[in-house]
C-alpha cells in the first residue's frame, strides 16, 4: 500500500531523516514509533505531502506521491487525522463531518449554501458519525465534546474521503487510561471492519504492541529496527533506545 524508499530530510543543516525505507502492507496496522526527536513527525509530514523529501521517494499503491501537495495525496487515497484536532469548534459534529464530505467531493461552493440543502452530504455524514459511535451527538458543538469524542470526530472527517490508507498521529495523546483502552478498542473494531490500512504514531507502548501487526522503530532519524510486536519488544537495541527494561524478557 505504501512504500518509503531511502527518504532523507534536513532542516538548516540538521539531518532529521537519514535514508529511511519502510513498507506498509495492504490491510495491515503499522506503527511508527521511537523516542522524542527520532524523526517520526518529519516522516509523517513527508508522507502526507507537507514536506518534500531531499532524497528518496514515497509511493502509494505504486504511484509516486513525494513532492505532491497534501490535497493531491489525499485524492489518491490517503486519509489523515492529526494529533491536534482539525474540527471547527464552533460547529456541530454533523456540520464538521458534512464539511469534510463536501470538501472531499470538490464541492467547495456548497459550503456557502445552507447545510440543510445538502441532503446527500448529510446522509453520508450521518453514516460516518454512526461508524465512530457519536450518533447521539450529531447536533452537539464540538467545543463541548470530551477529548476522546473529539478524536472520533476527526477520524470521521478523515474517513469522509473513503481512504485506502489512514494515518493517525498519536490518537491516544491526552487521554486517560480508561479512555485509551476505549479508543484502542474503537480503532481496532472500526478500521479492521472497514478493511482500511493504518499507519500510526503513538507513545503508548502497550497500545502499540496490541494494535500493530508490524512496527518500525526510528532512532536519530534512521530505522533502528522493524518487525512484529514480539520481535520488537525483545530487541535489545529497541529496549535500550526506546522501550526500557520493563519489556525485556524475564
Amino acid at each position: 500500500m505504501l512504500e518509503i524508499k531511502h527518504v532523507s530530510k534536513s532542516f538548516f543543516g540538521f539531518l532529521a531523516l537519514d535514508d529511511v525505507s519502510m513498507r506498509v502492507e495492504k490491510g495491515s496496522f503499522h506503527a511508527l514509533v521511537g523516542p522524542n526527536g527520532a524523526g517520526k513527525t518529519t516522516l509523517f509530514n513527508v508522507v502526507v505531502g507537507r514536506y518534500p523529501p531531499d532524497g528518496g521517494e514515497v509511493r502509494l499503491e505504486e504511484r509516486r506521491t513525494s513532492g505532491l501537495a497534501t490535497y493531491r495525496v489525499v485524492r489518491m487515497g490517503l486519509g489523515i487525522s492529526f494529533q491536534r484536532s482539525q474540527a471547527f469548534l464552533s460547529m456541530s459534529v454533523l456540520e464538521n463531518v458534512m464539511l469534510a464530505v463536501l470538501a472531499h467531493q470538490g464541492r467547495s461552493r456548497a459550503l456557502m449554501r445552507s447545510f440543510s440543502a445538502e441532503s446527500e452530504a448529510k446522509t453520508t455524514a450521518y453514516e460516518l458519525i454512526g461508524w465512530v459511535g457519536l450518533a447521539d451527538k450529531t447536533e452537539t458543538p464540538t467545543a463541548a465534546l470530551p477529548l476522546g469524542d473529539l478524536k472520533r470526530v476527526d477520524i470521521a472527517m478523515a474517513l469522509a474521503g473513503k481512504p485506502k490508507l489512514l494515518l493517525l498521529d498519536e490518537p491516544l495523546a491526552g487521554l486517560s487510561r480508561s479512555e485509551r483502552v476505549s479508543m484502542v478498542n474503537f480503532i481496532e473494531g472500526l478500521l479492521r471492519g472497514l478493511g482500511i490500512t493504518l499507519l500510526f504514531t503513538e507513545h503508548d507502548t502497550d497500545a502499540v504492541l496490541r494494535l500493530a501487526d508490524r512496527i518500525t522503530v526510528l532512532h536519530q532519524g534512521r530505522v533502528l529496527a522493524e518487525g512484529g510486536p514480539d520481535e520488537i519488544k525483545n530487541d535489545a537495541r529497541v529496549i535500550e533506545a526506546f522501550l526500557g527494561e520493563e519489556y525485556a524478557e524475564g
